[in-house]
């Protein structure tokens, strides 16, 4: 982990955002990163409990992480004056944290330093029931399902990923007119259009765990195989199912067409997306109620120029317009997801339609800048109209 360089700060004239985040940062959670790492007008302090790595050079001495003592104080008793005293000094506007879990434990913190609470809402934090949260064993989890309701109250803005999450986060007990809707985002400079396809790939991104649907795309791969014996599924990401997928492309008799290349950078991640004609979004609820917000690959597809297929889920409809940048199929089904994915395969024309189509749909709704932009102003806004309430 990078040195914590307080003099930065001095040095800097914006004022200072406390980018709230328990590990610092999860590999697949590049968009939380690049979000703080793309500030304007603030300046980020990102605040961890531990770190994991996977930190951009642009956040470079502007992290700090917590003592032990400190994240078992904050994590078991709400305790968050010693981490206070680390960030007071800075003056800090606000609080930024990222998923419900985070937002909870974040709210002493809030509490203690007088300042607003923001939390994005990504997706499993409002999918999943608070009792299957309080049955699996992470602290943070469980104490979000005890303390929610206190995040509801004092939170001064919740920040869903898509309109439907928002929906859902509304009915769950979110306040309506504090929980408003604010897509990630996507790098267009770095997710764009070109290169030489191969004219055969299906890629598929994303952690290996249910709620992805990679199992349901490996059978219907396995159809569009059958089909088209030159064609290849390329899978970047690792996580828990990795050997039980693997066995399953095995059982399906897909050998060398089926390739699993574990996490890679946003940067491999970029020069795939150049390399495939299609790829492939599958995710489903998950049997726990995990769900997708708005799975950010979907966003660097349609940037890269590159027509997605994609399940009817979460809000991936808010990025996937059917029969017009991609198309959208029923959750869990492997016909017709095997159906247009061999369209695509077949069709050159039809490929370049929707990509171009849905690189526009990315400058006009997903602009990672023009994201950020919109997110700074609603940090005035909450600063100059909103206060927690300290105790």
């Amino acid at each position: 982990m990078p040195e914590w360089r307080p003099s930065l700060f001095a040095d800097d004239p914006r004022p200072v955002v406390v980018v709230f985040r328990s590990p610092v940062f999860n590999a697949a959670e590049t968009f939380v990163a690049a979000q703080a790492a793309g500030l304007l007008r603030y300046q980020p302090l990102v605040l961890g409990l531990y770190g994991k790595g996977h930190v951009p050079e642009a956040l470079d001495g502007r992290v700090l992480l917590a003592s032990r003592g400190q994240e078992l104080a904050l994590k078991l008793f709400g305790a968050a004056g010693g981490l206070a005293e680390g960030v007071t000094g800075l003056r800090p506007k606000l609080i930024h944290a990222h998923f419900g879990p985070d937002g909870t434990l974040a709210l002493p913190l809030a509490r203690r330093l007088g300042v607003p609470l923001v939390t994005s809402l990504r997706g499993y934090d409002v999918t999943r029931p608070p009792l299957r949260l309080l049955r699996s064993g992470r602290v943070s989890w469980m104490r979000h399902a005890l303390w929610r309701r206190s995040l509801m109250k004092d939170g001064a803005l919740f920040l869903a990923v898509s309109n439907a999450l928002r929906d859902q986060a509304i009915a769950a007990g979110y306040p309506a007119e504090r929980t408003l809707t604010h897509y990630n985002g996507v790098d267009l400079s770095r997710f764009e259009p070109g290169g030489d396809h191969d004219g055969k790939t299906i890629l598929h991104v994303g952690r290996l765990v249910e709620k992805k649907g990679t199992s349901v795309l490996l059978r219907a791969f396995a159809e569009v195989h059958g089909r088209h014996p030159g064609a290849s599924l390329v899978i970047l990401g690792d996580g828990p199912l990795q050997g039980s997928l693997e066995r399953l492309a095995g059982e399906l008799g897909l050998g060398e067409a089926v390739r699993f290349l574990g996490f890679q950078s946003p940067a491999v991640v970029a020069e795939w997306m150049q390399r495939a004609v299609v790829v492939a979004v599958p995710s489903l609820r998950a049997e726990d109620g995990d769900a997708e917000g708005l799975p950010n690959v979907v966003l660097e597809a349609a940037a890269s120029g590159r027509a997605v297929v994609a399940s009817d889920h979460g809000g991936i409809g808010e990025a996937v317009e059917h029969g017009e940048t991609g198309f959208i199929v029923p959750e869990g089904w492997v016909a017709p997801l095997a159906l247009r994915l061999a369209e695509l395969l077949e069709s050159a024309e039809l490929r370049g339609r929707l990509g171009s189509a849905a690189r526009m749909l990315a400058e006009a709704r997903f602009d990672l800048r023009k994201q950020i932009e919109r997110l700074e102003t609603l940090y005035d806004a909450v600063t100059s109209t909103s206060a927690i309430a300290t105790r």
